[in-house]
């Protein structure tokens, strides 16, 4: 296989250590947003599994972990993280190498020669469309039918009902046996927060279905099944389009941006966009997890304190859902615990113990730096030039978008605004107004969103798409919120707050999961009157 090497400093030489610029980059602590709840990162992370693969993962955490080896210094998959000598937290336990893997592309998988243009593989769909819920793999969702009344295959645990298990799966290996033996049948192994959004959206397709079947006796198996997928997918984007990203972008700038209407229909579609998602959309997500707490707290179904439960600990470990009303606690907690503060610091744990026990120790956001290097990706001020039409060509031009402090550590890391990486650029960018985000992150990410309107034949919002939405169908999709669906399908949910990505307080205070002020699916436009 031919090299791919990233990008050299432009002086010629190498760019700084990726461990070294996160351990002066970011800080390390914990502080929490006052606003937001821990929902938030769960269903950030959900939508990002939604149209990226986790192989490259699952390379270097399960099939190559020698790469700190002399065996792994030959091997041309191996691209490790150094660490310095005198690294803040291992100077003395003497670790001086995390393992971590080239990123697979299509050379990889020999579907493009070698000496093309090195392109990142993905696996899942570049559209949103559920596709860690309902499988990508062609033909596997026909594991996971009953093939009657539109059902999905369920299990249930402990009074706790969860999709199908495979005895055969070697992707849970932190399960603790003998309590802890559950593990799905395909990729919602993965980390607990996405697994545990996976969960309840395929809940809902059978609680979708069921209804579906009440209110139309005589719809058979593919019409029930497909029509409740269709409606999943739409409550799915619908949340993350108008309940989650206002809060993280600003309304007023999406709407600005056409990234969500006023209501109603929308089609942007346009056959001449490819449907693909780009490896800055991908690749920006990972700075979510500066956002994301990792000591758990556990909330019983009235609302008292269980007790913490380290994140990292429940990564490859679904077994631990069943067991002792876990799934339940964390259902509770994830809209009662405050999220992550959005600033220039990382959690203790996603710092140095992202993989629990899998590995001695490992750095997620050194990791995501390198990573950036290996997708090929630019430098920052390439993309911050793309987004404001200016020039970039010295230090100083980039005073008005970071602190002074911030600004200051860059140029301590890097010796021209050229080689700044594009995350570490990120992590220390001021804020787009009325918004939680960096300003060159929201850009990059309202790219490939008004690019995912446009091409998307079967997005939710278009009157002219195969089986689309009626008006007051469309409408019933648009009432349902977080809360609402936490209600329906949630563990003994009973009350939360209306608006649940956000802190419970006086404005949006808990409250019976009957209120009309919680936002439930009404199937009722779905009732074909011709079967009365």
């Amino acid at each position: 296989m031919l090299a791919y090497e990233p990008r050299k400093a432009v002086s010629g030489g190498p760019l700084p250590l990726p461990r070294r610029l996160r351990t002066e980059l970011l800080l390390v602590g914990k502080a929490s947003e006052r606003r937001i709840t821990q929902l938030a990162s769960y269903y950030i992370i959900f939508m990002i599994a939604d149209v990226v693969s986790i192989h490259d993962v699952v390379n270097y955490v399960l099939n190559i972990t020698t790469c700190c080896t002399p065996e792994g210094r030959r091997d041309y998959e191996c691209t490790p993280i150094k660490i310095p000598v005198h690294d803040p937290v291992h100077r003395y336990s003497g670790v001086n190498c995390m393992n971590l893997t080239r990123p697979q592309s299509y050379q990889t998988y020999r579907c493009l020669d070698n000496g093309t243009t090195f392109e990142r593989i993905v696996f899942q769909t570049p559209v949103f469309d559920l596709s860690n819920t309902y499988n990508i793999m062609p033909g596997f969702i026909d594991h996971l039918r009953t093939y009657e009344n539109g059902l999905m295959i369920e299990e249930e645990e402990d009074g706790q009902l969860f999709p199908p298990s495979d005895p055969n799966s070697h992707m849970c290996i932190l399960n603790q046996p003998p309590r802890e033996t559950r593990c799905f049948m395909y990729q919602l192994n993965n980390v607990m927060s996405s697994s545990i959004i996976n969960i309840l959206f395929y809940r809902q397709h059978n609680q979708i279905a069921r209804e579906l079947h009440r209110l139309n006796p005589r719809w058979g198996d593919e019409r029930l099944f497909y029509t409740a997928r269709d409606i999943n997918m739409a409550i799915s984007v619908q949340i993350f389009f108008y309940e989650l990203l206002p809060i993280l972008f600003g309304k007023k700038n999406m709407i600005r941006d056409g990234i969500i209407g006023h209501g109603g229909f929308r089609d942007l579609y346009d056959e001449s966009v490819e449907p693909r998602m780009s490896d800055e959309y991908i690749y920006g997500m990972r700075w979510f997890h500066l956002i994301q707490k990792t000591d758990l707290k556990l909330y019983d179904k009235e609302g008292h304190y269980v007790r913490s439960f380290p994140l990292v600990n429940g990564t490859t470990r679904t077994g631990f859902f069943a067991v002792d009303n876990n799934m339940q606690h964390i259902v509770q907690g994830s809209f009662r615990q405050l999220g992550g503060r959005f600033d220039q610091a990382i959690d203790y744990d996603m710092a140095d113990r992202v993989f629990g026990g899998i590995f001695f120790s490992a750095d997620v956001a050194a990791s995501d730096l390198k990573k950036g290097r290996y997708f090929g990706l630019q430098p920052y001020v390439n993309y911050k030039e793309f987004c404001t039409n200016k020039k970039y060509t010295s230090f100083e031009d980039l005073k008005d978008s970071f602190s002074f402090e911030r600004l200051d550590r860059l140029m301590e890391m890097y010796k021209d605004p050229k080689d700044i990486d594009l995350m570490a650029g990120l992590w220390g960018e001021n804020p787009i107004k009325g918004g939680k985000i960096p300003s060159t992150l929201y850009c990059l990410f309202a790219e490939q969103l008004k690019r995912t309107l446009k091409s998307d034949r079967h997005w939710y919002e278009r009157p002219n798409r195969p089986h689309a939405f009626t008006e007051d169908q469309l409408k019933a999709i648009r009432k349902v919120t977080i809360a609402g669906v936490l209600c329906s399908i949630g563990d003994l949910v009973s009350e939360i707050q209306p608006h649940a990505f956000c802190s419970i307080s006086s404005d949006n205070p808990l409250t019976k999961c009957s209120s009309s002020k919680i936002g439930k699916l009404d199937l009722t436009p779905w009732k074909e009157h011709s079967c009365e």
